[in-house]
């Protein structure tokens, strides 16, 4: 059987994935300012206070390598949902120069590239980012989806849209873009 998908309003779609569409990930740190900006960074809420309290916490915690390079990913996806990219871009970059090994941080870069256009680009963070390990792995299959939808991979975008529900059923994002699906199923011809 062979399975062939149809992506429903393709212009529509593409559109309707702009800037919101991606999610970012965030690094759980202990206490104090760190996870303060941590929580700012998960909930939204506040972006602008939330800056200054990451801004803070770089500033004046001791924070070890570890902490310190969750803090600027943090600090970048509160950039981020302020619409200062480059200023972003620099704090992922700064938290996988201090953690090369920080997954988080290339799925967050992965997620502001989406927003630049840079899908191709994207796609590479993102995938880094999967392949190291992340706190929020269904995040990471999500924003690879969504760039994969842009770029016309669509069945590449269903099957990490659905691996997303597979790891966190009530994610609504992922559940929302597989409408935009439509899944048929062929017949193959058996060979004689």
């Amino acid at each position: 059987m062979k399975v062939s998908f149809l992506f429903a309003g393709a212009l529509l779609g593409v559109v309707a994935l702009g800037a919101t569409a991606q999610a970012q990930v965030i690094v759980t740190l202990g206490s104090g300012r760190a996870h303060d900006c941590f929580v700012h960074a998960k909930t939204g809420d506040q972006p602008r206070q939330g800056l200054a309290v990451c801004n803070v916490a770089l500033a004046y915690d001791a924070l070890d390598r570890k902490n310190r390079a969750g803090t600027y990913d943090n600090r970048g996806v509160v950039l981020n949902m302020l619409g200062r990219t480059e200023e972003a871009r620099a704090d992922f970059n700064k938290a996988i120069e201090l953690d090369p090994n920080l997954g988080d941080a290339y799925v967050n870069l992965g997620a502001m590239l989406i927003k630049q256009g840079r899908h191709e680009e994207a796609l590479g963070q993102i995938n880094k980012g999967i392949d190291l390990g992340m706190a929020f792995v269904h995040i990471g299959y999500y924003n690879r989806a969504v760039a994969e939808q842009i770029l016309g991979r669509y069945k590449e975008a269903y099957y990490d849209y659905k691996k997303v529900l597979e790891i966190e059923p009530n994610f609504k994002l992922a559940s929302e873009r597989l409408k935009d699906f439509t899944v048929t199923r062929t017949p193959v011809k058996q060979s004689s």
